[in-house]
C-alpha cells in the first residue's frame, strides 16, 4: 500500500511539545512500514490545512498511518484524523470521534464510570470560582492534556489552603479546564490493546520520583528512561490482575477504541482498580517500551505491532477506499 505516515515533528523539549514525535521515532516507524513492504511517505502535519490537503490529494495513499497529536484546542487530537475522514481517507486508529472524547477526561470518566468500572472522585474546574472545598488529597491536571503535560510534584495537593492557588497556576496555562481528582495511593497499571492480538498483559511502572509524591510526572516522561522499570506482567496477583483486565475491557469498550490504545489505572494496595485516563493514540516511539513490550510475550516484534495496527485499520475503512480507488484511476488516465 501507499501509506501516508502523519506526524507532529518534535523540534523543543517544551511542554508543549511533550507529545510529538522525534525525527528518530519517526524514522523507525516507517522503516518498520516500509520493511512489511508498503510505499511510506512521511508526512508532516505542521503545514497549512490547505497545502497538508493538496499534499495528500497528491499522494493518493491508500492509507494514513497517523500519530498526529495535534497543536492546540481541546479537539486537537481529533482534528487530523476529522480532516482524514472528511476527505475519505482511511486512517490508523480510533475516529475522530473516540479521539476527541477520550481526551477529555472528565467525560471520558463519566462514562467508564457508567461501565461499572471504578475510578477516582473528581471535579473538572473551569474558572476558579467553580472549585469546590476537598479535604482529601487531590492532583491537579489539565483535563484536555495527555503525556503527564502540565503535572509535577507541586501538583499534588495535600494542604486544602494552597488548592486554590494550585489550580489558578493551572488554569493560567491551561484555560480549557483543570480536572482536580482525588489521589489515589497505589501502582501505576496500564493495559494495551492492539486490534487482532486482543488486551495484552497489564503492564506495571516502577521508579523513583524527584520528590515526596509518588506520581508519574513530566519529569519522569521527558527523562531518561532508566529511571522507570517498566514491567511485563505487572506484579499484580492473580485476581488484581483479572480485575484490571475486566476494567481495561469495559473501558475500551464504552468508549469506542479501536485499532490500538491504552487505558491508565491506578491498583491500590488492596487490590482496588481505579481508571485515571484512555489514551487512543498512545506513542509508539520505541523508548516507550509500553505496548511493544506488552506484545513482546506473544511472540511479537514491534514490526509485527505496526502490521496489526495497519490490518485493523484495514478492516474498519468501509467505504473510505472510494476517494483513494478514484484517486488512483484518475492519476491512471
Amino acid at each position: 500500500m501507499r501509506i501516508a505516515l502523519t506526524y507532529n515533528e518534535k523540534r523543543s523539549s517544551s511542554e508543549a511539545e511533550a507529545e510529538f514525535d522525534s525525527p528518530e521515532t519517526i524514522h523507525a516507524i516507517a522503516r518498520m512500514l516500509a520493511s512489511l513492504g508498503h510505499v511510506v511517505t512521511p508526512v508532516e502535519v505542521g503545514t497549512p490545512v490547505e497545502a497538508l490537503v493538496a499534499q495528500l490529494r497528491r499522494l493518493a495513499p491508500d492509507l494514513v498511518f497517523n500519530m498526529a497529536e495535534g497543536h492546540a484546542g481541546t479537539f486537537r487530537e481529533a482534528f487530523y484524523p476529522a480532516l482524514f475522514e472528511h476527505l475519505g481517507l482511511p486512517h490508523t486508529g480510533s475516529p475522530a470521534s473516540v479521539l476527541a472524547l477520550c481526551l477529555d477526561k472528565a467525560m471520558a470518566k463519566k462514562i467508564v464510570a457508567a461501565a461499572r468500572v471504578h475510578t477516582p472522585r473528581a471535579q473538572l474546574v473551569r474558572r476558579l470560582d467553580e472549585l469546590r472545598p476537598v479535604t482529601a488529597t487531590v492532583i491537579v491536571k489539565p483535563n484536555f492534556e495527555g503525556s503527564s503535560k502540565g503535572i509535577t510534584q507541586a501538583s499534588v495537593v495535600d494542604e486544602p489552603a494552597r488548592l486554590a492557588d494550585v489550580v489558578a497556576d493551572v488554569l493560567a496555562r491551561y484555560p480549557s479546564g483543570v480536572l482536580v481528582e482525588e489521589l489515589v495511593d497505589g501502582m501505576d497499571v496500564s493495559v494495551g490493546f492492539v486490534d487482532g492480538l486482543g488486551m495484552l498483559a497489564p503492564i506495571g511502572y516502577s521508579y523513583i520520583t524527584d520528590g515526596p509524591h509518588q506520581i508519574y510526572d513530566l519529569a519522569l516522561k521527558q527523562g531518561p528512561p532508566e529511571r522507570i522499570d517498566v514491567q511485563v506482567p505487572a506484579r499484580l496477583d492473580d485476581v488484581t490482575t483479572s480485575r484490571v483486565l475486566a476494567a481495561a475491557k469495559r473501558a475500551f469498550e464504552a468508549l469506542g477504541v479501536v485499532g490500538y490504545g491504552r487505558a491508565d489505572f491506578r491498583v491500590t494496595p488492596d487490590g482496588s482498580v481505579q481508571f485515571l485516563e484512555m489514551n487512543p493514540l498512545p506513542s509508539l516511539a520505541p523508548r516507550e517500551r509500553d505496548l511493544y513490550a506488552a506484545a513482546a510475550p506473544l511472540g511479537k516484534t514491534p514490526r509485527d505491532v505496526l502490521a496489526y495496527i495497519v490490518a485493523a485499520a484495514n478492516d474498519h475503512v468501509g467505504s473510505g477506499l472510494s476517494w483513494c480507488a478514484e484517486r488512483v484511476a484518475d492519476k491512471k488516465r
